[in-house]
């Protein structure tokens, strides 16, 4: 490398030594890791999107249980607030 010619310039071909061909397979070689990094990184990507589904849907169903504990719960209060009202003694008891 002469003293002008910066890391990143490609260097001029040497027929007499071939330098010029050595670095351009190294280049080549290095879209090969690359590459197989990408492949890793998107197959994370579709890893982590399947679970991410599969736990969308159990917080789904967790909240839809929630929803429904929460509604007989309001009906059993609508009912014992009827009691109350009508003075249903062993209502008030029983809320005690």
């Amino acid at each position: 490398m002469s003293e002008t010619q910066s890391i990143t310039e490609p260097r001029a071909e040497n027929s007499v030594n071939g330098t010029a061909a050595q670095a351009g397979q190294a280049e080549s070689s290095a879209s090969g890791p690359a590459a197989k990094a990408a492949a890793v990184v998107e197959a994370l990507r579709g890893l982590g999107t399947s679970w991410a589904e599969v736990a969308i849907g159990y917080g789904k169903v967790a909240l839809e249980g929630a929803a429904r504990a929460l509604e007989r719960t309001a009906g059993k209060l609508g009912d014992l607030q009827g009691k109350l009202k009508k003075g249903d003694v062993a209502a008030a008891e029983g809320a005690r």
